[in-house]
């Protein structure tokens, strides 16, 4: 019997020193232990919400296979996309966007880096397939629209500067609901969409003042997503920070926070440092929450408050490798299917899990640093988010089915 809170042992100890009868003492007992059980609530941004952690495991594992191209060059820094029914490899550096057919054999490579009229001139940052176009963000925040054909049909940039509030307001009194005081996260950037016309992506504060380095109030009053409309770039913020970053205070190498649109209506979103998933209406109303923990993950977090960036870097990289940690959701609309990714202490594999309705129903293993890409049936995809070998050139893809349900 799983007691959800210490106070039912007190509850339960009293009513047995007070009983007289053992049957009347078990009906009192099972009483106490079904009031405790209800009590599965949690608190996320002020509200109580429902938490339900369902499991059904119906796929215990998964085949994955390796396709290869040895044909193409390549700078090493690129993602995987699957746009206009097409493997497609984007360049990040050099901006090239490298079809492939399924077997991986090479169709066309179009863009490239530049000022023509269908090139831009700077990297790739992160991308995210919006009706039937690929966006592409790129440094300085601009974003470029680019339709089946290959050409730029829309460009923008993030507008964070369109309130009314000083450089010195900004500046001297750093405040968590002013939008200028937001930046893209970049370590952690998910670029997404809300199927209601807005581009969402994944933001922080980098001021000085004010910040998840060395600022506890960052972790309660923080935003973590933007909204842009690509005809209105005038960024807005939204979401927050789970009740776990409020519990550890700073957990500041952990601070990433994936999320996935299901629909107009729903969105999931996620925490690395944090097993549940909350579920939200599209204007950020929370519904209720589900998830279950992974397996062989190190979750033994330890607050830490870097003196300086550079302690912050070495201390950064050392809890990357030791911790496990969430580091995606994403959501297939075409099976309905939700796949998080996570990292496992185990040095030579890492977990995803699979969701449908909000039950787990898959926790599987794949490969050392497996991030998933998305389906194009019958086949689901994934790369490796860090190369494995940086000196070799061959290009990669992985790809692996799941049995019918």
């Amino acid at each position: 019997m799983k007691l959800s809170n210490p106070s039912c042992l007190e509850t339960l100890f009293k009513a047995f020193m007070n009983c007289k009868s053992v049957y009347f003492f078990l009906l009192v007992t099972l009483v106490i232990c079904t009031s405790c059980q209800e009590d599965n609530g949690v608190k996320y941004l002020g509200e109580s919400v429902e938490f339900t952690p369902k499991k059904e495991i119906s796929i215990d594992s998964i085949k994955i296979d390796t396709l290869i191209n040895n044909d193409i060059f390549f700078s090493g820094l690129g993602t995987w996309v699957i746009f206009n029914d097409s493997l497609t490899l984007l360049d990040r550096k050099l901006v090239s966007a490298h079809v492939f057919s399924d077997d991986l054999v090479h169709r066309s490579t179009n863009l490239g880096r530049g000022d023509g009229p269908n090139s831009i001139n700077n990297i790739i940052l992160e991308t995210t397939i919006m009706d039937d176009y690929l966006v592409i963000l790129g440094g300085s925040y601009q974003y470029f629209f680019i339709n089946k054909n290959w050409e730029i049909v829309k460009r923008g940039q993030f507008d964070f500067y369109h309130e009314n509030t000083s450089y010195e307001e900004l500046l001297n009194n750093p405040k968590a609901h002013n939008v200028g005081h937001y930046d893209v996260f970049i370590e952690h950037l998910k670029l997404g969409h809300d199927y209601r016309g807005n581009l969402v992506f994944s933001i922080t504060i980098p001021h000085p003042d004010f910040n998840y380095l060395w600022h506890e109030k960052f972790y309660q009053e923080a935003r973590v997503l933007g909204k842009v409309n690509p005809d209105d770039p005038k960024v807005s913020i939204h979401g927050g920070y789970s009740p776990i970053y409020h519990r550890y205070r700073f957990l500041s190498t952990l601070t990433g926070a994936p999320f996935s649109y299901l629909d107009a209506d729903t969105y999931i979103q996620g925490y690395e440092a944090d097993s549940i998933l909350y579920k939200l209406s599209g204007f950020g109303e929370v519904q209720y929450a589900f998830g279950v923990a992974g397996k062989e993950m190190n979750i033994a977090y330890e607050n830490f408050k870097a003196e300086d960036v550079e302690e912050y870097e070495a201390v950064w990289k050392l809890d990357r490798d030791r911790y496990g940690y969430y580091h995606s959701v994403d959501y297939v609309r075409e099976t309905g299917l939700l796949f998080r990714g996570y990292t496992k202490s185990n040095p030579l594999v890492d977990g995803m899990q699979i969701y449908r309705d909000d039950t787990l129903i898959g926790d599987v293993e794949v490969p050392k640093g497996f991030q998933f890409v998305g389906y194009k049936a019958p086949y689901y995809y994934g790369e490796f988010k860090y190369r494995p070998d940086k000196e070799e050139d061959s290009i990669k893809l992985l790809r692996f089915e799941l049995p019918d349900n």
